[in-house]
């Protein structure tokens, strides 16, 4: 069983390994970007005033968040790869990345499996990282230990992600947890780590920072190990 999720684990990672990068670390910027974005142009945050009468017709209507030039674009590339529908449910090849995170919640399930320590012993070293025992050795305990801890986070955000991707995920979500309006904000909150303010964010920034280094460590001792099987090549 090991050896399948080992396989499932390393034909996924090889392909899908740049994109899942990509919207990580894309990811990673747009954690802070109300924060910054606040601190950059405060004045996109102050209330204007309005004639009498009608802030009552704004009273549940869809507020738009301020948003820099920048991290719109991050956004475009974060959900469509600067590929977003000419309309909504159209297709475009930024479909891609609702197919490269769905891919990676099976890599972080797969890597999970690989990761569970069989003796006391190797519990202890999968959850540290050897600093002095070569290059080889440093970046497979990141790409193993620190991988370990960015998991759940990592899967979090992957799950809730597929929700603006897929029809199916959606349905799944709202069975699980219930529809309306609530649902959706619910969602982002997850997906953004903005539910449990800025320690949150900070986990979800670190995290996605380590989604966006797993699959370089990944490739690096992929490399090393075809190097040892094929040293002619």
């Amino acid at each position: 069983m090991r050896r399948l999720f080992a396989k499932l684990h390393l034909w996924l990672s090889l392909p899908a390994g740049i994109l899942i990068s990509i919207i990580c670390l894309t990811g990673a910027v747009l954690v802070f970007e109300q924060e910054i974005t606040q601190a950059v142009r405060p004045e996109l945050f102050r209330q204007q005033p309005q004639p009498a009468g009608e802030g009552a017709q704004q009273v549940g209507k869809k507020q738009k968040r301020p948003s820099l030039p920048f991290f719109q674009t991050m956004r475009k590339v974060h959900r469509w790869l600067l590929d977003p529908p000419a309309r909504k449910g159209e297709k475009s090849v930024g479909k891609v990345v609702g197919v490269s995170t769905l891919a990676m919640v099976v890599i972080l399930v797969s890597g999970l499996v690989m990761w569970w320590p069989r003796t006391r012993r190797a519990l202890r070293h999968r959850l540290t990282v050897a600093a002095d025992k070569g290059r080889r050795r440093f970046w497979h305990d990141m790409h193993v230990s620190v991988g370990f801890y960015a998991t759940l986070l990592l899967l979090l955000m992957a799950l809730t992600g597929l929700t603006w991707s897929f029809g199916w995920c959606r349905e799944a979500a709202s069975w699980l947890l219930g529809g309306g309006p609530e649902l959706k904000r619910l969602l982002y909150a997850l997906h953004t780590g903005s539910w449990g303010g800025l320690a949150t964010k900070v986990l979800y920034f670190v995290a996605s920072l380590v989604g966006a280094l797993l699959p370089w460590t990944g490739y690096y001792l992929w490399w090393k190990k075809q190097r040892q099987r094929h040293p002619g090549r």
